[in-house]
């Protein structure tokens, strides 16, 4: 027997009990991200094509032509494949997660387990291939984060979505006949944002193929590039009960990839009739109506703005009320840029940089620095300013997102105590980032702020008047009333032309510091500075130990 057709005969898996009662749906994109999109890997339609598997299966039947397959070999291949494969190899028996399947959690395990185990042993059988898949890996600057990239030799290959079996169920219920536009809009259907979602992975990714599955369905999407602009391709539902199509499907399109080996197209006419879809009205959830009050804090309890940071209704209202963004290049055409409008917090009493002021309020990210547990860092410029600064962005595109929303409002708090304390003189110096304000939108905030020259990686980097520096940072700091309660290295942010700066206060709170002994965070900062070859830890030239 070839290995083509041991495949056919035995490249199935067992199927377990779906569990398809429960509630689906998929966070929205972000426009930021689809701002990052080239046109060139922009899709603008999703097209339908129930040829799609065959197309993969018969294109691997190709690749594999007559390659042999020894009895060594087919016994190695079995172990992976149903009725032998076992969840754990050391069971000596059916194990129950083979028995059902109700969550996203369950379609994983059994994907890593049998599945992605299978791709492994059977690309060794095709040539010197070394399979595995990574996790969760994102785009620099997007929160496109997919489940697995399938890589071969360290390349990627191609990517898969795993999802639950409720979800696949509906999608597959709901698969438009023909196709649909791609509108990249909040608010959309789940069929919608599934595919464009599909579409934003593999065009920020530059890639092909990718794999929408619960583990007994599957869908295989495809982004085609043509002469005028890509498009996604999209088959109909397979199961992978009785079936080895699934996985021929899915190891016909990574050998397709690695070897060069073009599969048959899809035919695409722009005049082709499309399938319209209603879009679902925003839920009440999805509002924001700058109240002041946080529904859900980290501990899962109502929490609102502590009264002395809260929204200053009585201060004069920022007249700079309104600023557009966007992170797509000045050198895409103008109809693939995508624009978020933001307007300004009803408590931003800060005013933007002369040069903002002085054209139009249009911010353009330009590149992306850092990602943290509040959210992503940007280096951005206005339009027709050549002076670079910082934007600290957060997005609301699921609940848990809820949080780094009030995290950012927490540290704009701080930055407006700071500032106001620089101002009245309380601190002759800035000891932080200036900040220009911060701007909200439609599940989106952002605050602006001075462009450090890189951070501090380790506190073993400070020599000992710098060390003296950064621990009177801290000290000012506590003076106005604040903890910082996040020191680390990597929240200490260089200063051009030379010295050191606090950022990041998310985590800060109100903090009496009456004696500078028995404060754990100033007690744990001299621990984090003290080094015996450098001596005692000194401040304006007194020895703090």
């Amino acid at each position: 027997m070839n290995l083509h057709d041991f495949l056919v005969e035995r490249a199935k898996f067992p199927f377990p009990r779906p569990d398809e009662s429960q509630t689906a749906g998929t966070t929205d994109i972000s426009k930021f991200e689809v701002g990052l999109l080239e046109p060139e890997w922009k899709a603008r339609h999703a097209m339908r094509d129930d040829r799609l598997v065959q197309k993969l299966c018969h294109s691997l039947e190709s690749i594999l032509g007559d390659t042999p397959l020894a009895a060594g070999p087919e016994n190695f291949l079995l172990e992976r494949f149903s009725p032998k494969l076992r969840f754990d190899d050391d069971d000596g028996g059916e194990n129950e997660t083979w028995e059902t399947n109700g969550s996203e959690a369950s379609s994983r395990s059994l994907l890593d387990k049998g599945f992605f185990e299978a791709t492994r042993r059977c690309l060794k059988q095709c040539g010197t291939y070394r399979f595995k898949t990574k996790l969760e890996q994102s785009v620099e600057g997007s929160s496109s984060r997919v489940d697995y990239v399938a890589l071969v030799n360290n390349e990627p290959k191609a990517l898969c979505e795993a999802t639950s079996p409720s979800a696949m169920k509906q999608v597959g219920e709901l698969l438009p006949p023909r196709g649909i536009e791609l509108k990249w809009v909040r608010g959309q259907s789940l069929v919608a944002k599934i595919f464009s979602k599909a579409a934003l992975y593999l065009g920020l990714r530059q890639m092909e193929w990718l794999f929408l599955t619960c583990h007994n369905y599957w869908i295989v999407c495809r982004l085609v590039k043509d002469d005028q602009h890509p498009y996604l391709v999209y088959s109909s539902k397979i199961s992978i009960e009785d079936s080895s199509e699934p996985f021929r499907a899915f190891l016909g399109a990574i050998l397709s990839v690695v070897q060069g080996v073009p599969v048959e197209h899809s035919t695409y006419s722009p005049d082709m009739k499309l399938d319209t879809e209603e879009e679902s009205l925003l839920t009440k959830d999805d509002i924001d109506d700058d109240s002041g009050t946080y529904q859900g804090s980290l501990d899962g309890t109502a929490t609102s703005y502590p009264n002395t940071w809260g929204h200053a209704h009585d201060e004069q209202e920022n007249t700079e009320s309104e600023l557009i963004v966007t992170s797509s290049s000045q050198n895409s055409p103008e109809d693939f840029q995508v624009w978020v409008h933001l307007h300004s917090m009803s408590n931003n009493t800060l005013v933007l940089p002369q040069c903002a002021r002085s054209s139009k309020q249009r911010l353009w990210l330009t590149r992306f620095i850092a990602s943290g547990s509040t959210g992503n860092v940007w280096q951005c410029r206005f339009d027709n300013c050549d002076d670079l600064f910082a934007v600290k962005v957060v997005e609301v595109l699921r609940p848990s997102d809820a949080g780094s929303r009030q995290r950012l409002r927490n540290e704009f708090n701080v930055y407006r105590t700071l500032d106001k304390a620089h101002q009245s003189g309380q601190l002759r110096d800035r000891i932080a980032p200036r900040c220009y304000g911060a701007f909200k939108g439609n599940r989106m905030d952002i605050l602006i702020l001075d462009l450090c020259d890189g951070i501090l990686n380790e506190w073993r980097d400070l020599s000992a008047p710098e060390q003296s520096q950064v621990y009177k940072l801290v000290q000012d700091l506590h003076r106005i009333g604040i903890m910082h309660g996040d020191l680390e290295p990597w929240n200490i942010g260089r200063v051009r032309g030379g010295g050191f700066c606090l950022i990041d206060f998310s985590e800060s709170r109100r903090h009496n510091c009456k004696e500078s002994k028995k404060c754990t965070e100033l007690q744990t900062l001299r621990n984090y500075l003290w080094k015996p070859s450098l001596g005692p830890l000194q401040v304006d030239g007194v020895n703090l130990g």
